[in-house]
């Protein structure tokens, strides 16, 4: 009842504390927590160990601005791609308020691809989601090693940052993906696969490279993408090869244009082939 009453309270200052005060023995070691949330969606947490989970306990929902953004850019009827989509918390409450988008969710770890399947299961089950369990590269069928920690289970990688234990997944490319779907066209992309976001991109060549590309909205983390081998801001170029603009949302809430690649830091990028004043703010 504490709980039910503090997720229906705004967002302020310190609330995250006080639920780790109020909650310690369910925060220190809790497991497969249910929780009524936003929308009138209900999931399945992991364990509340983790940002995505907390929240979610906190405040019945995960980064709400981005659903909003969402919502406003993916045109009736569109095509949307969940790329690294872990338990749903983006995509769930998305397809719940827009039913009309098609939706595909994939997802490396094999265990948290349960908790996938079993939140859209509780929310959706009219199969208006479909699930893949694969691990996003530049090359199909290939066995690939995935460490996805228990405490983390946001933090799934292809590299070995935060265990050092994996499981082998099968490698998938996005135009792959879409030629086996049958996908006429894709309208936007979200992609989190800590660091790997290149290797997904290049293995999106020829959906990428079209006029009518989809839009894509990607976190770029300068130490994710090292630990994947790569050139900081390796995926911001190649995408501007494709003939993207990049661009990243500032304090005041204005679109910035990216000339070039952002290579520190952390940021949320959207990349588009559309013209800036299309991009709905």
């Amino acid at each position: 009842m504490i709980a039910k009453i503090l997720r229906s309270l705004p967002d302020f200052k310190g609330k995250r504390r006080l639920v780790k005060f109020l909650f310690k023995n369910k925060v220190q070691s809790g497991s497969n927590i249910p929780v009524s949330g936003k929308f009138g969606i209900k999931y399945l947490l992991p364990n509340l160990r983790e940002s995505i989970s907390l929240d979610i306990f906190t405040n019945g929902v995960y980064e709400e601005d981005t659903h909003r953004f969402l919502i406003s850019q993916i045109k009736e009827n569109g095509v949307f791609l969940d790329l690294g989509a872990n338990i749903g918390s983006i995509s769930i409450p998305l397809i719940k308020r827009r039913p009309d988008i098609k939706c595909f969710c994939v997802e490396a770890a094999p265990w948290i691809f349960e908790f996938l399947q079993k939140n859209i299961s509780l929310n959706l089950p009219d199969g208006s989601i479909t699930c893949i369990n694969r691990a996003l590269m530049d090359k199909d069928a290939e066995s690939v090693p995935f460490y996805s920690p228990s405490e983390q289970f946001g933090k799934g990688s292809l590299a070995p940052v935060f265990t050092q234990e994996a499981v082998m997944v099968k490698s998938l490319t996005i135009d792959s993906l879409v030629t086996q779907h049958g996908l006429s066209n894709v309208d936007f992309i979200k992609m989190d696969i800590e660091g790997f976001e290149y290797f997904a991109f290049k293995g999106a060549e020829l959906l990428l490279k079209n006029e009518d590309a989809p839009v894509i909205l990607f976190e770029f983390v300068d130490w994710a993408e090292e630990n994947a081998g790569l050139t900081k801001g390796r995926a911001q170029q190649l995408l501007l090869d494709y003939g993207y603009r990049l661009f990243v949302l500032t304090a005041e809430n204005k679109w910035l244009n990216l000339p070039k690649p952002l290579t520190n830091g952390s940021e949320m990028i959207f990349a588009t082939k559309r013209s800036f004043n299309s991009l709905q703010e």
